[in-house]
């Protein structure tokens, strides 16, 4: 019977220790890392960003904490996006579904609040975003820091 026990121990370990780092960083960083700085999110929720409406519908962008990327309301085209968050250096990363034309878009940099490069074969922008960022700039809108999003249909 010890036996028995002792030989089922090693993997029930095993399993604990791979559950425990499941939530750990890997290299990319990406959502388990460093938390956002001077961000309101709540349950898998880390952050979002919003357009409000003007001539153009609301867009959302909500960063949730497994690392995905979701655009709701308008910019479907960029999902599945990923997203990280580099402490040390304050960049925030969004790589973005493949679209011919990020770099184009995107390519006056001055013009996009925030945005300090783009790395166009990895699809990804990255923002300077510290704990007063108040917005980014994305595709020729702005996106306002933990404005609330309407409810998804």
């Amino acid at each position: 019977m010890q036996r028995k026990t002792i030989t089922m121990a090693g993997p029930l370990t095993a399993l604990a220790l791979l559950a425990g780092c499941a939530g750990m960083s890997g290299k990319d960083g990406a959502a388990s890392g460093p938390a956002m700085p001077g961000v309101v999110g709540k349950g898998e929720v880390v952050a979002t960003w919003y357009n409000p409406p003007s001539e153009f519908p609301g867009i959302c962008m909500t960063q949730l904490k497994d690392g995905r990327l979701r655009f709701d309301g308008g910019f479907a085209f960029y999902n599945p996006g990923r997203w990280s968050y580099d402490a040390a250096t304050a960049e925030l990363s969004l790589q973005l579904a493949p679209t011919p034309s990020l770099e184009l878009s995107h390519s006056q940099i001055v013009l996009h609040k925030n945005l300090l490069r783009i790395d166009g074969p990895k699809n990804t922008l990255v923002y300077g975003v510290k704990a007063d960022t108040q917005a980014i700039g994305l595709g020729g809108f702005v996106f306002y820091r933990n404005m609330p999003c309407p409810a998804r249909a």
